[in-house]
């Protein structure tokens, strides 16, 4: 690879030369703000030449043939134009303003072949990366798309380093299997894991999205669920993600692009947040304690500052013949705490090569490397041993901490830690032997390799006097597990003109994708020594070993239909087989079918102020495997007679089993408004049909427990609605607003005949109610004695009926954990062309949750003012405190959780070309960023957001959030330079 890059370079700018005469280059600039504008798409009517600009907006056509020819020039965000140029000429200047609705933009996911949005019968939610980073700083996917795809919901599990955010799109729509949308790379199906690592020391936060350098990104695509989603067909239910990228660039000179961060992150009013612990001395009286405080005064606080570093540098360039895009990039974060830190290298190399007119072959290669140091969350660690804290141990050694005071933990005794390594890899050919016929091949791989091991070294007697004397001699829990994803995937498209005003495109094609997971597992207890850290040398060692593979094979066949390039009819047809599927199941089908409408550019539209008009409507489905062994009978190893190895029955299976699937409708339609206001609105409605669930067998047909049937359905429905606006659009002043809602609730229409399912107390599936809701018993009134002990209550008897004794009470509806409604706000001001001033306003609302540090300190440590001095206090409050030890009578402790939180704030300046020039660059920007700096909510816990991991991503997630590292703030300086 280094030889190609310096061929590139060396023989890069001779091509050039060559054709000087012929050359033809410019720059594309804001037309508002004259700002360059990188990435922007120029093509060449008539040809299959292409380029992109760089980050000074430049472009160049090493060699173009003839005299006069037409240059198609788009964007992301921009309205596309068409400039008549000539060959030779090397200094064209073209301005693209700002688009209200982009109806002329290229989107790829959930196409056979790349097509124009105005064809699209579905939403499709594409975010402009580069802009997006130059103003947020984000540090991550998760980061890059929360706020700025309306429906998408981003739930954070934890603040800590390398913890990566669960991914709803249009809300939960499965009672059992996986929720997060599938993740494409260039084409390619890719590891989509959000709860990843040691899973034994409550450390399962490593997200697999913090593996794809920001920097490296052009674009990200997301269709919103099965209408979108047939063409992916299987495990497609939940929504798609594609990442697009950056790609280099011919006829242009090299470019390099230098990029340093450097930032803090911290624990916002430690002191506030956390509360104090309460307790009775020896005398009977209150005493309290705020640990965070004590920590404060004695010199040695709990919580420190992190410090964020990161380095990004990357080459663009190429020629006729070769194009090339190659960067590297190297994060260093620490956490908030000394065992939580990380330490990650990705590099990224994108090359094409024009073969001719006709063919083109692109690869895609990415090679990451880390290791993740993550610490203990809820299970252990500083956070549990503060909020649980006690007064009457603080004459102690543990000075108040429940277990262990902070030091212990930060001994160095307890790593828990991954260790990755990933490569994900793509070759893409693109053939079009005849001007009316193209297809293309994608071949792909992506093999990634984690080390989970959560290390307890043999306790030093300073650290081992505050454990038993098994957990003080150590352990280790060691996973190691390799997942690939392999991916082929051809489409064939012919396209002909039926009449002058009648087109037809016509596509055929097929998907292989195999998943295949191999886990090595060693479990030892007890080093004998200091020292010993490998499980060979613990006292028992026990090993595991085990594979799971899975494969889907589709074929799919699309017809479109164009009237006047402005009337769009698709329909479409996959069918999908897949190892998970039962045996008496054959193939699944999937169809789906399309229109839109560009109404504003009929000859009777005469609405002035309405410049564009696009009506959609779209109908689709997809669906959700199995579970990889649900359908298959299966036998446990045991011991039989005379110590002889056997089987015994353990699981019955079930040969019809099928995939959930998942129908959804959608209608919509996207408006500008006086060239200034976009609007993109979008109304659904989802049915999963045939969902999955356990159901217990007879114990006559010799197998135990339960069966997984397809027997369930979920209704989802929701609107989203997206605007963009630019109220005052001058060069020396501009000023953009954006805003975002949607709506997505979901029910249970029918669990077939159970009657409930308990997933996690307090939370149940019920028929007519959302997914994963609380039920409880409300207590409406209690009676307590002068000490505040209750001596009597009641509960809420059910609809209709009067208030019973809590005991015999019903379980009630008490809420949903799942967001109803969520939203952005976004304001973007830009001043004398160089200096930006930008902030996003985030929020979820609707939803509640389970306040479950709040619940333990009052019904099991008993360490909250209100259960250590009840006199006075609530009696329903009370009741529910001395009550609630069945997770049943905990209404008090189920809070609103709806919040607004001011997640992006930034200022940006791009430094006068003489002062870039200083540094020997083009282009310099400096970027001053901050995030999650103010939360709006009447939540008690430690942040609405926080969710503790319970992995498996499924449906049924288990929504508390036990001391768990809130959401950090963090400011971030980002200085970028273009060579």
């Amino acid at each position: 690879m280094l030889n190609l890059v310096l061929a590139v370079l060396v023989l890069g700018p001779a091509t050039v030369a060559q054709g000087q005469d012929s050359a033809l280059a410019g720059v594309v600039l804001a037309a508002t703000t004259s700002i360059p504008l990188e990435g922007a798409r120029v093509t060449i009517e008539g040809t299959s030449l292409l380029q992109t600009t760089d980050a000074n907006g430049r472009f160049r056509f090493p060699a173009v043939a003839g005299g006069e020819v037409t240059l198609r020039v788009a964007r992301v965000g921009y309205q596309a134009v068409a400039v008549a140029a000539r060959a030779g000429q090397t200094d064209l200047r073209v301005l693209l303003r700002e688009a209200a609705v982009r109806l002329d933009e290229i989107v790829v996911t959930g196409q056979p072949e790349a097509t124009e949005r105005r064809a699209v019968g579905n939403s499709i939610a594409t975010i402009d990366a580069p802009a997006a980073l130059e103003l947020s700083g984000a540090g991550d996917v998760g980061k890059l798309i929360n706020g700025r795809a309306a429906g998408v919901t981003i739930l954070p599990n934890s603040g800590r380093v390398g913890a990566g955010p669960s991914i709803t799109v249009r809300g939960l729509g499965s009672l059992s299997l996986n929720t997060q949308p599938l993740l494409y790379i260039d084409g390619v199906r890719v590891n989509n894991d959000v709860l990843s690592g040691p899973q034994s020391a409550g450390g399962l936060v490593i997200s697999r999205l913090n593996d794809i350098a920001p920097e490296d990104i052009e674009s990200i695509e997301i269709i919103k669920g099965p209408a979108a989603g047939t063409i992916y067909g299987t495990e497609a239910s939940n929504g798609v993600i594609q990442i697009i990228t950056k790609k280099g660039r011919a006829g242009a000179k090299p470019q390099i692009n230098l990029t340093v961060k450097q930032g803090t992150s911290w624990f916002q009013n430690p002191e506030g947040r956390i509360p104090s612990n309460f307790g009775l001395d020896e005398a009977g009286n209150v005493v309290s304690q705020n640990l965070v405080q004590q920590e404060s005064d004695r010199g040695t606080p709990i919580w420190k500052n992190g410090y964020a570093q990161g380095y990004n540098l990357s080459a663009t360039g190429g020629s006729s013949a070769v194009q090339y895009y190659l960067s590297g990039t190297y994060d260093d974060d620490d956490g908030i705490d000394p065992t939580n830190r990380s330490r990650r290298f990705a590099g990224h190399a994108n090359l094409s090569f024009p073969i001719n007119d006709r063919l083109d072959i692109g690869t895609s290669l990415n090679y990451v490397k880390g290791k993740y140091h993550i610490g203990t969350d809820y299970s252990d660690g500083p956070f549990l041993n503060t909020l649980y804290g006690l007064p009457v141990l603080a004459s102690g050694p543990t000075r108040g901490f429940l277990q262990a005071p902070p030091e212990a933990y930060y001994s160095g005794v307890f790593d828990n830690t991954q260790d990755l390594s990933r490569f994900t890899g793509s070759v893409t050919v693109n053939h079009r032997p005849v001007q009316w016929f193209s297809h293309r091949l994608t071949l792909g791989l992506d093999q990634t390799g984690e080390d989970n091991e959560a290390l307890t070294l043999f306790m030093p007697p300073d650290v081992a006097q505050f454990f038993d004397p098994v957990s003080a001699r150590g352990s280790l829990f060691l996973n190691r597990q390799d997942v690939a994803f392999y991916t082929a995937d051809y489409s064939a498209t012919a396209r002909f003109n039926l009449s002058p005003k009648v087109s037809s495109s016509s596509s055929i094609g097929g998907q292989y994708y195999q998943r295949r997971v191999d886990s090595v597992g060693v479990e030892g207890l007890e080093f004998p020594a200091p020292g010993l850290r490998t499980g060979n040398s613990t006292a028992t060692t026990t090993g595991s070993q085990d594979f799971v593979t899975n494969k889907t094979i589709g074929l799919f066949a699309q017809q479109q239909f164009g009237f006047k390039d402005r009337v769009f009819l698709t329909g479409g047809l996959r069918i999908d087989n897949n190892s998970a599927f039962g045996d008496n199941f054959d193939l699944a089908t999937y169809p789906k079918v399309s229109g839109t409408w560009v109404v504003s550019e009929e000859p009777f539209w005469r609405i002035g102020f309405v410049n564009a008009l696009k009506l959609r409507a779209a109908y689709g489905a997809s669906g959700e495997q199995p579970q990889s062994f649900a359908a298959l009978r299966t036998y446990a190893p045991s011991t039989g007679p005379n110590d002889d190895p056997t089987v015994t029955p353990q699981f019955v299976g079930n040969p019809d089993l099928k995939p959930e699937r998942g129908q959804e409708i959608e209608l919509g339609f996207e408006a500008g408004l006086f060239n200034r206001i976009g609007i993109d609105f979008t109304v659904f409605s989802k049915q999963t049909k045939n969902a999955i669930l356990l159901r217990g067998v007879p114990p006559s047909g010799g197998f135990p427990g339960q069966q997984f049937v397809n027997i369930g359905q979920v209704s989802n429905k929701g609107i989203e609605l997206q605007v963009n606006a630019q109220p005052v659009a001058t060069p020396r002043f501009s000023w953009e607003l954006g805003a975002s809602v949607a709506t997505a609730s979901n029910y249970i229409k029918d669990l077939g005949g159970i009657p409930s399912i308990s997933t996690f107390p307090p939370q149940s599936e019920v028929e007519g109610y959302p997914i994963g809701s609380y039920f409880i018993k409300r207590v409406v009134s209690a009676e307590v004695d002068a000490d505040g002990a209750v001596t009597s209550a009641l509960c809420d008897g059910g609809p209709g009926s009067a208030p019973v004794d809590c005991a015999s009470a019903p379980l009630v509806f008490a809420g949903t954990p799942i967001p109803k409604v969520t939203g952005a706000f976004t304001s973007t001001l830009t001043l004398f062309k160089n200096l930006r001033v930008y902030g996003l306003v985030d929020f979820k609302r609707g939803h509640r949750r389970l306040n479950t540090d709040h619940l333990i300190r009052c019904d099991l440590i008993v360490n909250c003012e209100e259960a250590v001095s009840p006199a006075g206090r609530d009696p329903r409050l009370l009741a529910d405190i001395q009550l609630g030890a069945d997770l049943q009578t905990v209404n008090s402790f189920i809070e609103d959780a709806s919040f607004f939180k001011l997640r992006e704030i930034s200022a940006s300046y791009t430094l006068p070309d003489r002062w870039a020039g200083a540094f020997g660059a083009k282009r310099a920007t400096i970027t001053v960023s901050g995030r999650n700096l103010h939360t709006w909510t009447s939540y008690g816990g430690l942040d609405p957001e926080s969710q503790s991991s319970q992995g498996g991503g499924s449906a049924a997630l288990e929504f508390f959030d036990q001391a768990v590292t809130p959401t950090l703030a963090q400011f971030v300086t980002t200085i970028s330079l273009t060579f």
